[in-house]
């Protein structure tokens, strides 16, 4: 028999330990079918020509996709071989050439990619109509995307997962080739050697762990560069994880087995010392597992914040159906009598007053006004704002921001979607009077309009706005709200002519339809479609670990249940063994996600607290699930009669 026939003859035989392997792989290569599809899909590049980093982001999105993949395969595979060694040694007792089972396993692997890859491009491709609908739909795209199937996203999987492929079944032969029969036949028996204590590289990963926080937590006060900052704080951090787990989870752990008082309390001798004496070979996997968690966290937590975020931008860029800057009551009862006229009621009108003002900020390192220019306005113009768009949590927010004699409220301005500036404590000049920052924000105001949108808004307490406006002239701009507004081109035209300067001085409602909700439909979209392959990848990560601790450790258990050792006892050993290797990862993967995110409020200028919350509950509560029903499985095994 040749060894192709003797490859598929094993994968057929073997199926059901590949079952969640296959799974991963399948579900892996649909995701990166659709997401390369995107790139090569001509209607979609098409409607999304304003927004041409639809197609980057989706290719950004698959290349995380492949390094996640591929970490996956890797670890996993590896647990395969290390379950096969007794198989291989029989195939060697047998007289089978060493070169002979690498290609087997080689061609076995080689197999199962191929498989994979055939039932995961079928699935793609039914579904790539669904996917592209869900994702112009998250993305409010106008138009229909028609099926079809891409021959270059075809091409592009097969070579990319065909190396994959290719590489993994080399590695399976060399590993294979070079090993001996003694180590194959005494590989369950063999005993790992105790960690050595690396104080310096412990110390540094906690340390490098707490820069990265401190930087995510300040980059902005610091005034530091966005993405320099993100690429410094992902290195930092995903060092330090590394080195936290390596070497200081590795010193924790021993002074635990060397005090009598904790370790021979209950059942913790069998599971931290079999935790402590594996962690040079599992603390690789436990770092990953870290850093897949915060991915996994990030992910699905950013896209259902982007999804608040959108509806809160919404009424920040077009808090009216359409306003006119005027100050006469003629104009004003000439547009009521436009409204009256049209299939549109009116349900209010909003009256602002405010003035441009030149700002210079002490630090002038800072470009945060356009030509020095800002609306400024009073807190009472704000409020009636607020409480006119019967903006949520009003009252909260208003007294936040009310600012004291000589303080000032920042608000950015309803062009910026997002910006890292920070001027809370910088002194600032309008019109040569000198005023504090003592808060900013992003709040509706006039809406993302020709002449106002892109100018910052510094709020000043009542008395001070009475005063700097003597010298300069007020603006009256007028936020008009109806029914039917996304219906109201027509009579914002109508207004248009009885409005002095109408094309100037009107403006219609701002439609959702920009770049701006195009990116955050699309990273709520495919915030949701990583999340989900993190999370997949992160369970089958976790669940091969343990996995192959159950194996390794059934003897152990089969001569502790022999000396008196109920299963009640077994039990509990095996959570805490598997607690401190599947919940003290999440753990930690949890809290970076958590300062990613404080990062990212940051960055927006506004608060998510609701969004993790509920993302951190989520994963916390499924996480719990599977750790009980990964424990239960474990002591089941280990327990079982041999």
């Amino acid at each position: 028999m040749n060894s192709f026939k003797i490859a598929f003859k094993l994968l057929k035989n073997n199926l059901k330990i590949y079952g969640l392997y296959f799974v991963v792989l399948v579900v892996t290569v649909a995701t990166y079918y659709n997401f390369t599809a995107i790139q090569y899909n001509e209607v979609f590049v098409q409607l999304t020509e304003r927004f041409q980093s639809a197609v980057v982001a989706s290719a950004t999105s698959g290349f995380v996709l492949i390094c996640t993949v591929v970490f996956f395969m890797w670890h996993a595979n590896g647990f395969f071989l290390k379950q096969r060694q007794k198989e291989t040694g029989l195939y060697m007792l047998m007289g089978i050439s060493t070169s002979k089972i690498g290609r087997v396993f080689a061609i076995e692997s080689i197999l199962i990619g191929s498989l994979s890859l055939l039932m995961g491009l079928l699935i793609g491709i039914l579904f790539s109509k669904l996917f592209l609908m869900l994702l112009s739909k998250s993305m409010t795209l106008g138009g229909e995307i028609p099926f079809s199937i891409s021959a270059q996203a075809i091409i592009q999987l097969i070579i990319v997962f065909g190396i994959i492929f290719v590489m993994l079944g080399m590695k399976n032969y060399r590993v294979v080739k070079k090993t001996q029969l003694i180590n194959m036949l005494n590989a369950s028996k063999a005993k790992p050697s105790p960690p050595k204590y690396n104080y310096i590289k412990g110390f540094t990963g906690l340390v490098l762990i707490a820069a990265g926080y401190i930087v995510a937590l300040n980059f902005k006060q610091w005034d530091l560069d966005l993405l320099l900052s993100a690429m410094g704080i992902l290195i930092l951090v995903s060092t330090g994880t590394y080195l936290f787990f390596g070497s200081s989870l590795t010193i924790i752990l021993g002074k635990l087995t060397n005090s009598k008082k904790i370790i021979y309390k209950d059942v913790r001798l069998v599971s931290i010392s079999n935790t402590f004496f594996r962690q040079k070979v599992n603390y690789r996997s436990l770092a990953m597992t870290a850093i897949l968690t915060a991915a996994t966290v990030t992910a699905f937590n950013v896209s259902i914040s982007f999804k608040q975020f959108e509806a809160n931008y919404d009424i920040t860029a077009s808090p009216y159906s359409l306003s006119f800057e005027s100050n006469s009551e003629d104009v004003k009862d000439k547009v009521k009598e436009v409204i009256r006229e049209s299939k549109h009621d009116l349900i209010g009108i909003n009256k602002i007053h405010f003035f441009i003002g030149n700002v210079q900020y002490d630090d002038n390192k800072q470009n945060i006004d356009p030509n020095n220019k800002g609306i400024i306005t009073s807190y009472s113009q704000i409020k009636k704002t607020l409480i006119f768009l019967d903006y949520s949590n009003k009252s909260s927010i208003l007294n936040q921001i009310k600012p004291e004699i000589h303080e000032i409220s920042f608000i950015l301005n309803a062009d910026s979607i997002a910006s890292p500036i920070y001027v809370d404590g910088n002194k600032v000049s309008i019109n040569n009077n000198n005023f504090l920052v003592s808060k900013h924000t992003q709040l509706p105001f006039t809406g993302k309009i020709k002449k106002y949108g892109d100018k910052n808004i510094y709020v000043l307490n009542d008395n001070d706005y009475k005063e700097l406006r003597k010298k300069n002239q007020e603006i009256v701009l007028n936020g008009v709200r109806i029914t039917d507004e996304k219906e109201s081109r027509e009579v914002v035209n109508r207004i248009k002519e009885v409005v002095p300067g109408g094309d100037t001085n009107v403006n219609g409602k701002n439609q959702s339809f920009t770049w701006e909700y195009y990116a955050l439909g699309q990273f709520f979209f495919l915030g949701l479609i990583m999340s989900l392959v993190f999370i997949l990848a992160t369970f089958s990560t976790i669940y091969f670990k343990i996995l192959s601790d159950a194996f390794t450790d059934r003897e152990q258990y089969s001569m502790l249940k022999k000396i008196g050792m109920s299963k009640k006892e077994v039990q509990r050993s095996v959570y805490l063994q598997v607690g401190i290797a599947f919940l003290l990862p999440v753990i930690v993967g949890a809290l970076h996600s958590i300062v990613a995110m404080n990062m990212l409020e940051q960055i927006m200028n506004v608060k998510f607290t609701i969004p993790i919350l509920c993302g951190i509950g989520l994963f916390v509560f499924i996480m719990v699930a599977f750790y009980i029903g990964l424990c239960k499985n474990y002591t089941k095994l280990v327990y079982e009669e041999q």
